[in-house]
């Protein structure tokens, strides 16, 4: 007899026509491939059996091979989303309790009557009474083979009762009456073993090691679908773990974590390593607390008394050695772990700058001030208030540039501007700005960071020299101080990017010599603030003046020496003029390795570039270039 057979494939046109198919049987359809995680829904009644078999190829990509006898009509039933494993074994109980079986030969699976099958696989009558339906019945909390030991009674002989262990599901077919008594059932039993739950508190192990270990002892524990041995879970603040399920599961868990939760002779010794804070600092603050631990975790030594906590740090590998009981380890290392993160780092430019009034007010820099006589006779001029409104510098300033009852105090502002490198650019064309200083600076958050620019000058402290009835030698005692400018700034990274300032600025020089003096005279002035500023944007402090007289006298060769007549010979000029601090600073907040990165990269093109502009040949027809700069990538090649 010459079997007809056909082989169902996954074609543009076949979609289309089983998509149309499958909204009119109910089923879930999606175009294109299937997932292992995809979810479907299978509800058919009275469905064309080839009609399935096709739908069950094109979902997981199997080649089936369907006999010419294979005909009839199905109904099945699937009360949750199913995956595409499970729909296949809905598949092959639906083919069962029609009376056919599914054979795998040779990369096909062949649908056949079960009458050709092996003979291990008898066909399964057909129900007497009502519709026959197949339906899957997922719990979360009961086992499927206890579930299925105990319904299986409820179901007729012609019926078939299966437990798929592998999501906890069981697969019935039977009358569709009967079905939906057993779904009840079933979920009347699930819920009754979720609200089963206890608390062990543990007194000497780790919750979390505990659970690790119990997640590996049993496996159905750490599964994240269907059926669990138990559910666990851990309340860390307390060192307790939560069990729900079924109380013999429970009893046996519970002896398993008895015998985890055992004392450590001699306490447990681990290291833990750090990568940011320094093991010194990370030392104190685990000393601090040690007490404080060990009092909440209600640990005790074998004597009865409190166990011992020995912490120890180790430089050169930057380590903390910690011997205490596990639980008390677990505690110091959760600690650590939030306490030893990367911190951000912040790059200061600045500008230190002495400027003239006509300098400053052509700059454009906002001066803010709170109200009130911030310009008065009283010597204060401090401005703060960053929501009041702006004054002008030229406001204070009259038309020859002199200031008007100004006072020796301090003033911010931020420049209108807002890039810095424009203000040293305007300065640098200005003829009466002197640039004292512009350092770059990158400090850690919340770290101080000093820079600075001067010499290294002797003072006279001390000196003596003796007399002639005395024994002793004459002597002079020097001390060394730092002359210069000096910039020593502290920032700290706030939400939202603002950054706290705290900022010092001195410059001091060497004053001519006087006569009244015996010693070294030094001019020296002081900015000392703090301040809130965005990131990105540029800080202005000023205000520090300094009044600048000069006398000159042109006088004609020889006459002009003349006593008495030589001044009609020459003539004497005075000038006078105010000269102002200002201090320009800009922070940028470098939060990762890209900006960093970045940053560099932008300041090495730019040394490359100032070392090209300025090559030129040391001898005329010198074929030889001077050596330059290597490419940014190629002292720091990319990961």
């Amino acid at each position: 007899m010459k079997i007809a057979v056909s082989r169902f494939r996954v074609a543009a046109s076949t979609r289309q026509l089983l998509a149309t198919a499958a909204l009119l049987l109910g089923i879930a359809w999606q175009p294109g491939g299937f997932t292992a995680d995809d979810k479907l829904v299978m509800n058919m009644r009275d469905a064309d059996i080839r009609s399935l078999i096709q739908w069950v190829a094109d979902i997981t990509g199997k080649n089936l091979v369907v006999h010419k006898d294979v005909q009839g009509k199905v109904t099945v039933l699937s009360a949750e989303p199913l995956t595409p494993a499970e729909a296949y074994q809905v598949f092959l109980a639906t083919l069962e309790v029609h009376g056919f079986a599914a054979i795998d030969a040779d990369g096909a699976v062949k649908i056949v009557p079960q009458s050709m099958a092996s003979a291990s696989s008898p066909p399964l009558g057909r129900s007497g009474g009502g519709e026959t339906v197949v339906s899957v019945i997922r719990a979360h909390s009961v086992p499927v083979a206890q579930l299925a030991n105990n319904l299986r009674p409820l179901v007729p002989a012609e019926g078939m009762l299966t437990a798929y262990p592998e999501t906890n599901s069981l697969i019935i077919s039977s009358s569709a009456h009967n079905v939906q008594r057993i779904n009840d059932i079933v979920h009347t039993l699930d819920q009754g073993a979720k609200l089963q739950f206890e608390t062990i508190r543990l007194e000497h192990a780790n919750a979390q090691d505990v659970e690790k270990s119990l997640a590996q002892l049993i496996p159905g524990l750490a599964g994240s679908e269907g059926y669990r041995f138990v559910n666990i879970s851990v309340d860390t603040r307390t060192n307790t773990i939560l069990l729900g399920g079924e109380p013999e599961n429970r009893r046996q868990v519970r002896n398993l974590i008895d015998s985890l939760d055992q004392e450590v002779m001699g306490g447990n010794t681990d290291v833990i390593y750090l990568q940011y804070v320094q093991a010194d600092e990370m030392l104190a603050i685990l000393k601090g607390i040690g007490d404080a631990l060990q009092t909440g975790s209600g640990e005790q030594a074998a004597g009865g008394g409190e166990s011992k906590i020995s912490i120890e740090a180790s430089k050169s590998t930057n380590a903390l050695v910690v011997n205490a009981p596990p639980a008390i380890v677990s505690k110091m290392r959760s600690i650590v772990e939030q306490v030893d993160i990367r911190r951000a780092q912040v790059m200061i430019e600045a500008l230190v700058v002495e400027v003239t009034d006509d300098d400053v007010r052509d700059l454009g820099v906002s001066w803010i001030y709170s109200g009130g006589d911030h310009f008065g006779d009283d010597g204060t001029n401090v401005a703060v208030n960053t929501l009041g409104p702006n004054l002008k510098l030229g406001d204070v300033v009259d038309s020859d540039g002199r200031i008007i009852r100004a006072g020796g105090g301090l003033t911010l502002g931020y420049f209108d501007n807002g890039d810095l490198k424009a203000a040293i650019r305007a300065l640098a064309t200005s003829t009466k700005a002197n640039i004292l200083s512009t350092p770059t600076i990158v400090a850690l958050d919340n770290e101080e960071a000093e820079l600075l620019v001067g010499q290294n000058v002797p003072f006279k402290t001390g000196e003596s020299t003796g007399s002639a009835s005395s024994t002793e030698n004459p002597f002079t005692t020097i001390e060394r101080q730092d002359i210069g400018t000096s910039l020593t700034i502290k920032a700290q990274i706030n939400r939202g990017d603002s950054i706290t300032l705290d900022l010092k600025q001195s410059t001091e020089s060497i004053a001519p010599s006087v006569d009244v003096a015996s010693d070294i005279v030094t001019n020296k002035r002081l900015i000392k603030t703090k301040a809130l500023i965005k990131d990105g944007q540029t800080l202005v402090v000023g205000g520090l003046l300094r009044d600048d007289e000069s006398e000159q006298r042109t006088k004609v060769p020889i006459l002009g020496d003349i006593p008495l007549l030589g001044k009609l010979f020459g003539s004497t000029s005075k000038s006078h003029g105010k000269t102002n601090l200002m201090v320009f600073i800009h922070p940028t907040i470098l939060k990762d390795d890209l900006q960093v990165a970045e940053i560099t990269r932008q300041r090495y093109d730019f040394m490359r570039g100032q070392q090209a502009s300025a090559r030129k040949p040391t001898m005329p027809f010198e074929k030889t270039e001077p050596p330059s700069l290597p490419d940014f990538e190629t002292i720091t090649p990319r990961q």
